[in-house]
C-alpha cells in the first residue's frame, strides 16, 4: 500500500505509507521525494510508515537511496516501522539511527528493550550462520593474482565442476557476553544448488526470533561481489599461521555495512574470514574452516565474533551429514 500525505500541516514535511512487499517501493519513493524537492521548502522532510514483517535488501537500498537525495538538498528520512519485526530488523544494524528526525541521530536516543536485544542478537547471529559454500580442493597460488580482486575472486569462485548440489546439518551454539546473557542452540539443513542458490532453513527458532527460520543469502556467494561491491586489494595479513590475502570491499549500493574485509587463503583459495564493518560502530567477525568430504572442500565450522550496539555476543557453526550432489528441489530457494 502507497499513501502519500501531509504530515504536521506544513508543506515540507510528507508521510508515506508503504508495504515492504510492495514491488513499486522504489517508485513511490521517488515520487515522494520529487515532490517535496519540486516544492523548495528549506529541510523538506519524508516520514516512511513502514508496514510488513520483514527488512528485504531492495527496500533498505530503496530507502538509503531517498535518504541520499533528500540530504542533497538539506532534507532527511525517517522511517516509523510498524511492526516489531521490522524494527529489530532496524535497529539490529542501527538504521534507526540512520533512519530518524532530527538530522542529529544522538538527539533523540531510544529507549533499550530486553526482548528486543534478545529477538536482535538471534537475528543477527542466524543470518551469519546461513550458508555453507564449497570451495576446489587446492590449486597453485600465482603470485600476480595476489594484487588482482578479479583474479582471487576466479580463483574463489572455481570449485569444483562436479559438485551441482548438497545437502547437511547445521548446528549453532549461541552466547551473549553482554546483558541478558542468554544462550541458545539452533539447528537446521543446508542446501545448496548450482550455480549460487544457498540457503538454511532452521529446525525451530524461539518465539522472539520468528520469521528467521528461512534464510536466503546471497551476500555469502563470491560469485555475485563484482556485481555488489566495489572490491580492491588491501595487501596481505596473517591468519592462524599462514599468509592471506586481503580484499576490501564496499557496497555500490550502499546499505547499513561501512565495508567488508576478507582474508582468502591463496593455498586452497578458500575464505579464512570476513569482517563486517556498521556505520553504527559495530562490526562483526565470521571465521571458517574448511576440511575435504566425499571428495570436496566443504564448510565444517564458523565463529562468529558479534561487537554491535546493545549486543555483544559470540557464536560457534559446525556443518556435518553432507550429501553431495543431491536432488534439491528449486522451491527450497523459493523467496515465498
Amino acid at each position: 500500500m502507497q499513501v502519500l500525505t501531509r504530515r504536521s500541516g506544513t508543506m515540507n514535511v510528507l508521510q508515506l505509507t508503504l508495504s515492504t512487499g510492495d514491488p513499486g517501493a522504489r517508485a513511490a519513493l521517488d515520487a515522494a521525494a520529487n515532490a517535496l524537492i519540486a516544492r523548495r521548502h528549506e529541510a523538506p522532510r519524508l516520514i516512511v510508515a513502514l508496514t510488513g514483517e520483514e527488512l528485504p535488501p531492495a527496500i533498505v537500498a530503496a530507502l538509503v537511496a531517498t535518504l541520499r537525495r533528500l540530504r542533497e538538498v538539506g532534507g532527511a528520512l525517517a522511517v516509523e516501522p510498524g511492526s516489531a519485526a521490522l524494527q529489530d530488523a532496524l535497529a539490529l544494524h542501527g538504521l534507526d539511527r540512520v533512519f530518524a528526525l532530527p538530522l542529529d541521530p544522538d538527539a533523540a536516543p531510544r529507549p533499550r528493550r530486553f526482548g528486543r536485544l534478545r529477538r536482535t542478537a538471534i537475528a543477527a547471529l542466524a543470518l551469519l550462520f546461513g550458508v555453507a559454500v564449497a570451495w576446489p580442493a587446492g590449486v597453485a597460488a600465482d603470485d600476480r593474482d595476489a594484487g588482482d580482486p578479479a583474479a582471487i575472486l576466479a580463483h574463489v569462485i572455481d570449485r569444483n565442476p562436479e559438485l551441482a548440489s548438497y545437502q547437511g546439518r547445521l548446528h549453532v551454539d549461541i552466547r551473549l557476553t553482554s546483558f541478558p546473557f542468554i544462550r541458545e542452540h539452533l539447528d537446521g539443513t543446508t542446501y545448496y544448488k548450482r550455480p549460487s542458490n544457498y540457503e538454511v532453513v532452521f529446525d525451530h527458532v524461539p518465539a522472539y526470533a520468528r520469521g528467521f527460520e528461512r534464510l536466503y543469502s546471497d551476500v555469502g556467494d563470491p560469485a555475485n561481489w563484482e556485481r555488489r561491491f566495489v572490491i580492491t586489494g588491501a595487501g596481505e595479513a596473517l591468519f592462524a599461521g599462514h599468509r592471506d590475502l586481503v580484499l576490501h570491499m564496499v557496497q555500490r549500493v550502499r546499505g547499513m555495512i561501512d565495508h567488508e574485509t576478507v582474508l582468502v587463503d591463496p593455498a586452497v583459495w578458500s575464505i579464512d574470514q570476513i569482517r563486517y564493518d556498521y556505520y553504527n560502530g559495530g562490526a562483526i567477525t565470521m571465521s571458517q574452516q574448511f576440511r575435504e568430504v566425499g571428495g570436496y572442500s566443504l564448510l565444517v565450522s564458523q565463529r562468529a565474533e558479534i561487537a554491535i550496539p546493545y549486543v555483544h555476543a559470540v557464536a560457534v557453526g559446525t556443518y556435518s551429514d553432507y550429501d553431495a550432489n543431491v536432488a534439491v528441489d528449486d522451491a527450497v530457494f523459493r523467496k515465498d
